[in-house]
């Protein structure tokens, strides 16, 4: 599908990509709603010589798209999922994560997850929460009181509106998370923003887009992902 570049969203969203490349090969995670897989296809046209797309939803158009160009290819879960995410055996150059770490329910587990995938680079662009007076904020909207007024698009809504973006609800916007915070996440994994840039204000002025392009310089020794669930627990010896 091809991305409506006046939209100064998606053009944002796809200087985010230019200034990641040189990439050979490129997983794009979640790219089905409402773009049909079109950042995974601009991937290819940047260079990438492969794009593997990772999304829960499949489209007729995607599924066109796909058949046409051998480079693209497709795997249908949930990028959640630990055992769904083995599966996908291959690393790539780039990961592309755009809106969807705000519904993500385990989001340090999605993150890491993505980043186990990735060999050199993540690029990342959603919606932010501006900085706050305690820096690395996170803040779980559902059930959050409208007088907080950190509610990014609009007011709280009574209505459980599955599918639309332009509310915020449990079923779809759950976090509201800092620059800060994202990039102390990202340095927990091994890797160093490079590169950022927002795209101006929301209708809340409290929020912001905000992109960055992250690169890996190592991995932490004493990672969450390596802990014992149960420490001193021994190894049995039969």
């Amino acid at each position: 599908m091809a991305l409506l570049e006046a939209d100064r969203i998606i053009r944002f969203k796809v200087d985010m990509l230019r200034a990641a490349m040189p990439a050979a090969s490129a997983v794009v995670f979640g790219d089905m709603f409402t773009v049909e897989g079109g950042f995974t296809e601009k991937c290819l046209e940047l260079g990438c010589e492969r794009a593997l797309l990772v999304d829960s939803l499949e489209t007729p158009n995607w599924q066109r798209s796909r058949l046409a160009d051998p480079r693209l290819d497709f795997y249908k879960g949930d990028f959640s999922d630990p055992l769904f995410m083995q599966s996908v055996r291959e690393s790539f150059s780039i990961s592309v994560v755009f809106d969807i770490l705000l519904h993500q329910p385990p989001l340090i587990s999605t993150l890491h997850l993505m980043l186990d995938k990735t060999l050199d680079a993540i690029v990342i662009a959603q919606p932010m929460l501006k900085e706050r007076a305690v820096a690395n904020s996170l803040v779980y909207l559902p059930g959050l009181p409208v007088e907080s007024g950190l509610y990014p698009l609009s007011e709280e809504s009574p209505i459980f509106r599955v599918f639309d973006v332009a509310q915020v609800n449990q079923s779809h916007w759950i976090w509201a998370m800092t620059p800060s915070f994202l990039r102390s996440a990202l340095a927990g994994e091994g890797f160093e923003i490079v590169h950022e840039d927002d795209a101006g204000d929301m209708e809340n002025p409290e929020w912001i887009w905000w992109g960055c392009v992250a690169r890996r310089v190592g991995g932490a020794e004493a990672h969450w992902s390596r802990t014992r669930p149960t420490p001193g627990l021994q190894e049995p010896t039969w």
